[in-house]
């Protein structure tokens, strides 16, 4: 077969015809040429490492030959290989032609491109092809290396699946800003509806309060991505594609290339809804009727607040610019007694991670306040013990207490103690008398011929009696006595620290005054028995040797006073 020795133009290129009318216009397939081609094609590209096609656009794509990695890696002989076409090897089908026909007229180096290409066992792989024109024996042919890249689709395909998926912002950019990626939570947050909208902008539109000027935050952000350095939790203000500014917790680390920095991986928390929830949770707290606190104690017992809702000044009248945390500023709320009961409490509570309880009084600019403490204790990995909890006024229940105490301990008459309220004292008398030897005095005082007068008079003339007797009482007693109904036309008089001659003293001096004030009834007098306590003396003992004197003056001719 002899080829002709001069050259001719054929579609934009240098060919050469040989002489065999076999071979005209199929000059792939002259045996000679093509057995020339394949040599030089084995001599190049044969131990090649990488998958390698020779191809002929003009051919219908047909494929020309592969090296033996190629072989290996799409599964056919080389035989069968050279009786294919790209496009049966192609997803593409015919329509990779016209991509493979742009590659062959372009001038330039490899250009690469992502396809899918069907292996011999009917499996496809994911390929990434550098493609490019070659002279080869006369003949314009497409070179093409092959690199599978399944893997790596398949990380890319979980990578954005994944990005996809977080609740958080993510992107990637280099050293000056610009986006390399976007995640779709990053898009919305920045308020736009597609990732292309986003990504030709670069991070430097997004950061700070306003797009003007750029904030120390956004310097800060820029010059990290810059130099490499990673940043942990920041709060700060990013911006969305309108210019509203939202809170975010962002996070960021460096992309290195060996030693190269080559941008940053940028994940952010859109704080807003979380700041909404915050204050509303404020609201909450600063609603309540009271002070919310939290406070920490250190393993060795130091116990500190760290937090007052915003209520609490107004609730302590304390100024606006107090620091309630601080010692100064809680100090004058509690005596120095009052802190040590209060404390203890807290820390025995702590100590045993117990619900702490307590009511105890405060110094208010309004006077005395009862406070309720209730608080949560919560163990701290660094050892420490939490407190979570609120105080609570208490003051208008404790008077309300107070006030029914106070009536379920007086006589409604007469508005003296009762002989409920008269037995208390007592007993707390005695307990000091025998703790302390602190002595104390007795009078027992009783209305003369009273059913008579009341008989006589009438039961309102015989309880104006009984109002006339008390407040001759309650005048002459001291503010440390207690002057209490004992029962009927009956009293009793507790006088502490009083020996028998002021008890006596005293006692003779009320008899005096009854019997010489104007009464509601004719010559209104009593009778009364008078005793100091004695040494080991039981109370009950002593007020019946007190009664029994009061018995023997009555038998004695009443209007008299008799010592025990």
């Amino acid at each position: 077969m002899e080829e002709s020795s001069v050259p001719s133009k054929q579609e934009g290129y240098l060919t050469s015809t040989c002489s065999s009318s076999e071979c005209s216009h199929m000059l792939l397939h002259c045996p000679t040429k093509n057995e020339t081609r394949c040599i030089i094609f084995d001599t190049l590209f044969g131990t090649n490492s990488a998958p390698i096609l020779l191809i002929d656009p003009e051919d219908d794509g047909a494929v020309v030959d592969a090296n033996k990695k190629a072989l290996e890696f799409y599964g056919y002989s080389r035989e069968a290989f050279r009786k294919l076409h790209v496009w049966d090897i192609n997803a593409l089908g015919r329509s990779v032609l016209t991509v493979m026909r742009e590659i062959s007229s372009w001038g330039g180096g490899h250009y690469p491109q992502r396809f899918r290409h069907l292996m011999a066992d009917g499996t496809t792989r994911d390929v990434r092809v550098y493609a490019g024109p070659v002279e080869m024996v006369d003949r314009k042919l497409l070179l093409c290396i092959v690199q599978d890249i399944t893997e790596v689709i398949e990380a890319e395909h979980f990578s954005q699946l994944l990005l996809e998926s977080v609740k958080v912002g993510v992107c990637g950019i280099d050293r000056e800003g610009a986006f390399s990626f976007v995640n779709p939570e990053a898009v919305r947050a920045f308020g736009f509806p597609h990732e292309s909208e986003v990504i030709k902008l670069g991070i430097q539109r997004f950061l700070g309060r306003t797009e003007l000027e750029a904030d120390d935050d956004a310097r800060r952000i820029l010059q990290a991505a810059a130099e490499g350095t990673a940043i942990h939790g920041f709060e700060c203000q990013m911006r969305r594609g309108d210019g509203t500014p939202f809170p975010v917790r962002l996070v960021m680390s460096p992309i290195r290339v060996g030693d190269q920095v080559q941008g940053a991986v940028l994940t952010f928390t859109d704080l807003t809804k979380e700041r909404e929830r915050e204050d509303e949770v404020a609201d909450l707290i600063n609603s309540i009727p009271g002070i919310v606190f939290q406070a920490v104690m250190s393993p060795d017992g130091d116990l500190k607040p760290t937090y007052f809702n915003a209520a609490a000044k107004g609730f302590l009248g304390v100024p606006e610019d107090a620091d309630l945390i601080s010692e100064a500023a809680l100090s004058p709320f509690l005596v120095r007694s009052g802190w040590v009961g209060l404390l203890r409490s807290l820390k025995t509570a702590g100590r045993s991670l117990q619900p702490w309880e307590q009511e105890f009084q405060i110094n208010s600019k309004d006077g005395r306040k009862w406070l309720l403490g209730r608080a949560k204790t919560r163990p701290m990995p660094n050892g420490n013990v939490a407190f979570t909890g609120v105080l609570l006024d208490i003051t208008d229940r404790k008077t309300l207490e107070a006030q029914l105490e106070e009536a379920a301990l007086t006589d409604s008459l007469t508005g003296l103690k009762n002989r409920r309220h008269f037995e208390r004292v007592l007993q707390c008398s005695a307990a000091r008398h025998s703790a302390s030897g602190r002595s104390y005095s007795l009078m027992i005082v009783d209305i003369d011929h009273f059913k008579q007068l009341n008989d006589r008079y009438g039961h309102d003339a015989g309880d104006d009696m009984l109002c006339h007797v008390s407040r001759i009482l309650r005048r002459r007693a001291r503010e440390t006595d207690c002057v209490a109904r004992w029962g009927g036309e009956e009293f009793a008089v507790l006088l502490p620290g009083a020996s028998l001659d002021f008890a006596s003293d005293l006692a003779r001096d009320v008899r005096r005054l009854v019997e010489e004030a104007k009464s509601p009834a004719d010559r209104l007098t009593i009778s009364i028995g008078v005793g100091e306590v004695s040494a080991q003396e039981d109370p009950s003992t002593f007020f019946r040797r007190v009664d029994a004197a009061l018995y023997r003056a009555k038998a004695n001719g009443r209007n008299r006073v008799e010592l025990a």
